[in-house]
């Protein structure tokens, strides 16, 4: 099978995404808006972007508001955790594990932005070092971002941004800590698959990569 994006719904063309490209590590962001209201969501479009300066980069999807009769209106709504970012420019950024994922997938709801989802999942939070977002007291690894960029790419309910912070401060649990480095094996990560599905990455193999002279 061979097929155009542009000839494919939308909705047909997000689930050949979601279920492709995978495992999708997951950014569980904790923003706080202008007014100091606390917000925590997770989103799967995500990864490292650069070492030096030391970038992350996350894309939140638009929410498509509802008009009176039920139907999606043609402009998209931003989300909570964008709309805070713009704001006050500052994020933090919480790796996920597999004792965290019920948490975690308790504050994807599309909640008001009154509700305080710390609260909400059952989550400690702790204070940051350097910006005034809380983050997850139990994520074993926590990134403080300020805001480097924002790439917006469509304005519909279909679109998204591209949300490039630069990390200004690291919280490694000392638990996850051996010889002094960060101990990658005793992360028990998650990672987002097509539809509802998850995966561990407690399962791992090696290779070496081949030397070209």
């Amino acid at each position: 099978m061979d097929v155009v994006p542009s000839q494919l719904a939308h909705r047909e063309l997000y689930n050949i995404l979601i279920s492709a490209v995978g495992p999708r590590p997951i950014a569980w962001v904790s923003t706080v808006s202008a007014s100091g209201q606390p917000n925590l969501a997770p989103f799967s479009f995500f990864n490292a972007v650069c070492a030096k300066p030391p970038l992350l980069a996350f894309a939140p999807g638009m929410r498509a508001p509802k008009k009176s009769d039920g139907t999606a209106e043609s402009a998209g709504t931003p989300k909570d955790t964008l709309r805070n970012i713009r704001e006050t420019k500052e994020f933090v950024i919480n790796v996920v594990t597999s004792e965290l994922a019920e948490a975690m997938n308790l504050t994807s709801g599309d909640y008001d932005a009154s509700i305080d989802e710390f609260e909400l999942a059952g989550v400690a939070s702790a204070p940051s070092k350097v910006v005034r977002p809380q983050r997850v007291a139990e994520s074993p690894v926590s990134f403080e971002c300020k805001l480097h960029q924002i790439l917006d790419f469509n304005t519909g309910p279909e679109g998204g941004s591209l949300v490039i912070g630069e990390i200004v401060s690291i919280h490694v649990d000392e638990r996850h800590l051996k010889d002094g480095r960060l101990d990658r094996n005793s992360l028990d990560l998650i990672g987002r698959m097509g539809g509802l599905q998850y995966t561990r990455t407690a399962e791992r193999f090696e290779m070496v990569r081949p030397k070209v002279e």
